[in-house]
C-alpha cells in the first residue's frame, strides 16, 4: 500500500508508536519503580515530535496532542506562554493538551511586580494530570524573598515533589501544602527530600487529601512523618512505598495509624530495613495487606511468623547490596526470606514475583533445594516482564 494512502488513524497509531515516552509515569501501579528526582525529566522523543511536525501541517495537526502532552517550565516560559494560548484549527487551545509539567524552582522564584510566567503557563493548561518539582540544591544560590502566586490545579491526579525549604518560605506554588489544597482530585503523591525539622506543611488546621490512593515518602524527618500521620485525612489511600525508614517508633506509628486501610505496601533500597525487622509489624499492623515488595538484600526476614490471612503476593527485588561481606550472607538471606514465604503463616499466598536480575541466582546449585521447598508449598514462583533480561 502506498504510505499516501493509509488513512489517518493509522499514521496516528504510527505517531503514538513512535512517540511513546518511558518517563512518562502509568497511572497503574509498577513495582520497584525508580525514585523520581526529574533531573533527567526532558522528553527523549521531543526531536522525532519536532521532525514528524515539520513534515508538513496535516502532520502538524496530528502530532499536537503528542507534541504538547509533555512540557517543562524553564528558561524559555514566556515563549512557551506564548504558543499554549495559540489554537488549532479546531479552535482547542494547545495549552489544553497539556498532560504533565516539569516546574524546576528556578523558574518559581518571584519578582515584585511581575507576574510569573510559569504560573501564567499553568493556568493555560486546565487538564494538567501530572506536576512534578525537579530535586534541587540549596546551594544552587536562588532566593525566594518573595511571596509566589498559588493557582487551582482541579484535574491534577499525580503530584512528585521534592522540597526546597528555601522555596517553601516563599508560599504559593512553592508551597506543598497550599499546592495541596489545590488538588482536590490528587491520587499519587511522592514528597523526596525533606530533613529533620522543616516548616513544610506547618498548618494547624487539617489538611485532607479524598481521593489519594498511593503516598511514597523519600524524607528524614519525623517531623513532617508525624503531621502526615495525625494531621492529614486520607480515606482512600490504600498502597503506601516508604523509601527511607524512620525510626522504629515513627514505623510503629505510621501501621498503627494507617494500617487498617493499606492493601499494598513497598519498602524501599535502603539499609536500615536490613538492620531491624521491619517485616513483622508490618504484617501485624497491617490485616488487609494483600501485596507486599521489598528488596531481597536490603530487608531483614522477619523475626516473627506472624499468621496473615489475606496476603496473597511479595515481590522480591534483587538489587544487589554492596555492605553484604560475602556471598554466604547474600545466600543466608534467601534461605531465611523464602523460609517464610514457604511457611504456614501466609495461608493466602499464592505467588512471589522476582524483579531484578535473579538470573545468577536462579541458575545457582544452592538455589535449587529453595525452590523445590517452595514449589512443595503449591505456590508460584514467578519472574516478572519487568526483570532484567538476558
Amino acid at each position: 500500500m502506498n504510505a499516501h494512502a493509509l488513512p489517518p488513524e493509522i499514521w496516528l497509531e504510527i505517531f503514538d508508536w513512535a512517540c511513546h515516552n518511558t518517563q512518562l509515569s502509568l497511572d497503574n501501579h509498577v513495582p520497584f519503580e525508580p525514585v523520581p528526582d526529574g533531573i533527567g525529566a526532558r522528553d527523549p522523543t521531543l526531536p522525532v515530535k519536532v521532525a514528524i511536525a515539520s513534515v508538513c501541517s496535516t502532520w502538524q495537526t496530528w502530532i499536537a496532542e503528542s507534541l504538547y502532552r509533555d512540557v517543562a517550565i524553564r528558561h524559555g516560559a514566556h515563549a512557551l506562554q506564548r504558543i499554549l494560548e495559540g489554537r488549532k484549527l479546531s479552535g482547542r487551545r494547545y495549552g489544553e493538551m497539556v498532560r504533565r509539567v516539569v516546574l524546576p524552582y528556578p523558574s518559581t522564584v518571584a519578582v515584585p511586580s511581575h507576574n510569573l510566567h510559569s504560573i501564567e503557563v499553568l493556568k493555560l493548561c486546565p487538564n494538567i494530570h501530572t506536576l512534578l518539582r525537579p530535586q534541587y540544591s540549596l546551594l544552587d544560590g536562588l532566593r525566594f524573598d518573595f511571596e509566589a502566586e498559588g493557582v487551582a490545579l482541579p484535574s491534577l491526579q499525580r503530584l512528585e515533589w521534592w522540597h526546597h525549604s528555601e522555596a517553601e518560605q516563599s508560599g504559593g506554588i512553592n508551597s506543598l501544602g497550599k499546592v495541596l489544597r489545590n488538588t482536590p482530585e490528587l491520587r499519587f503523591l511522592f514528597i523526596g527530600g525533606v530533613v529533620g525539622s522543616s516548616r513544610i506543611c506547618n498548618e494547624s488546621q487539617q489538611l485532607v487529601l479524598p481521593h489519594l490512593e498511593t503516598l511514597r515518602l523519600h524524607i528524614r524527618s519525623g517531623t513532617l512523618f508525624y503531621r502526615i500521620l495525625f494531621q492529614w485525612s486520607m480515606p482512600a489511600l490504600k498502597h503506601f512505598i516508604m523509601d527511607s525508614p524512620p525510626v522504629k517508633e515513627g514505623l510503629d506509628a505510621i501501621w498503627d495509624s494507617l494500617g487498617d486501610q493499606l492493601e499494598i505496601v513497598e519498602l524501599g533500597m535502603h539499609v536500615r530495613f536490613l538492620m531491624n525487622d521491619s517485616l513483622s509489624p508490618c504484617l501485624a499492623g497491617c490485616p488487609a495487606l494483600h501485596r507486599l515488595n521489598y528488596y531481597v538484600f536490603f530487608t531483614a526476614p522477619p523475626e516473627i511468623a506472624r499468621v496473615h490471612p489475606n496476603l496473597t503476593e511479595v515481590g522480591l527485588h534483587a538489587h544487589v547490596n554492596g555492605l553484604l561481606a560475602d556471598g554466604g550472607s547474600a545466600w543466608s538471606l534467601i534461605s531465611r526470606h523464602f523460609d517464610f514465604l514457604c511457611g504456614p503463616s501466609l495461608s493466602a499466598l499464592q505467588k512471589v514475583i522476582l524483579y531484578g536480575d535473579w538470573r545468577a541466582i536462579l541458575s545457582h546449585p544452592l538455589f535449587q533445594p529453595i525452590q523445590e521447598k517452595f514449589a512443595e508449598s503449591g505456590r508460584v514462583l514467578q519472574v516478572s516482564i519487568w526483570a532484567r533480561g538476558p
